[in-house]
């Protein structure tokens, strides 16, 4: 198996409290680095699918680490997000985490269905539900 970096975030703003709050986590924001390590592909709510310098990302979340998932294919995880990079954030999908519903909409992320999407390693009908902490949980 492969496997791809992630880049787990959280600051002191009230949305990364509130999401670490709903989801039980100990992270608000993940995005997957890129091969080159100099750059992070990830689901923002104001700008939807992008690609950001890490300096950028790091600036964001001062409190950050690094850790790896398993995917199905390193070079199919990369091409699978850079097919999705100008796509909206999905806000319903946040929503429907909260409420335990499937209001996942496929033509749009947050920021831990994106990585979850690139691994491939999830059940696909679960992506909608996947949290920082779940992203977390099968890292190392």
């Amino acid at each position: 198996m492969n496997k791809l970096t992630i880049i787990f975030g959280r600051n002191h703003l009230p949305f990364s409290w509130l999401i670490r709050v709903f989801t039980w986590s100990s992270w608000s924001h993940c995005g997957v680095v890129v091969a080159d390590g100099k750059y992070v592909i990830e689901a923002t709510a104001t700008k939807g699918v992008v690609m950001t310098p890490i300096d950028d990302f790091i600036d964001r979340y001062n409190d950050h680490q690094f850790a790896t998932i398993y995917c199905d294919n390193t070079n199919t995880a990369y091409d699978r997000l850079a097919s999705q990079i100008g796509k909206k954030y999905d806000f319903c999908a946040v929503f429907g985490i909260l409420f335990r519903t499937g209001w996942n909409n496929s033509s749009k992320w947050f920021c831990s269905e994106l990585v979850a999407y690139a691994a491939n390693t999830y059940r696909r009908e679960r992506t909608g539900r996947i949290t920082p902490e779940d992203i977390w949980s099968n890292s190392q």
